[in-house]
């Protein structure tokens, strides 16, 4: 039955990248930045002060625009990065061009002097990437496991956001074992479930 599991997941992430890498690269901008709005009005609603945000890997989505708007907002940014032991660290930046060096994978992370400068439960909220998700808000990530141990820390306690392009959500349930971590919101260019809980996107509630 693992094994299955496993194999689903192989097969579906083949299938998504390969749909997220099909975005045209000004379109894929323009739908970063509505991305990006609609997070961060998302974020505004539940009074975050604090945001977990992700530097993109290949055709994520770029959260440039929304590391921006954060930051402009008056709200505080931190970046993670891979710890030596497969673990997962975070750090708070102030500038996105300045305190960012790359890191394993050909991630950007924080600068050694900004690793660990704050602790994991000051955060309001999580941004997270994903291959694909689902409505029942179920994330497929790349299969490394960084954020699984990091996400099962803070459920319940941090907001935990999936961000994605509409193309990524899958129409059918994704596989979900007993260590992947739902989202509490999925969020993407023009839709996002559960349906109606960003202010942004006006979306019928059939679509929970």
């Amino acid at each position: 039955m693992m094994d299955s599991v496993i194999e689903q997941k192989r097969t579906l992430r083949d299938r998504y990248t390969a749909i997220r890498k099909g975005i045209d690269p000004a379109d894929a901008e323009r739908k970063s930045a509505r991305v990006a709005a609609n997070i961060l009005s998302l974020l505004q609603r539940h009074g975050c002060e604090l945001v977990l945000a992700y530097h993109k890997i290949g055709a994520e989505v770029d959260t440039a625009p929304l590391m921006e708007l954060i930051l402009r907002s008056g709200l505080g940014v931190a970046l993670p990065y891979c710890r030596e032991e497969r673990g997962m660290g975070i750090g708070r930046i102030l500038d996105p061009r300045g305190d960012l060096v790359e890191g394993a994978y050909g991630t950007m992370e924080p600068s050694d002097k900004l690793k660990d400068n704050i602790r994991p439960e000051q955060l309001s909220a999580i941004v997270c990437p994903g291959v694909a998700f689902d409505k029942a808000r179920t994330r497929l990530g790349r299969g490394a496991g960084y954020y699984d141990g990091f996400l099962q820390e803070l459920a319940g306690k941090t907001l935990i956001i999936g961000c994605a392009f509409d193309c990524q959500v899958s129409p059918e349930p994704l596989p979900r074992e007993a260590h992947d971590v739902p989202m509490d919101a999925v969020i993407a260019e023009t839709t996002a479930f559960p349906a109606g809980c960003c202010p942004a996107i006006n979306q019928p509630e059939k679509e929970t």
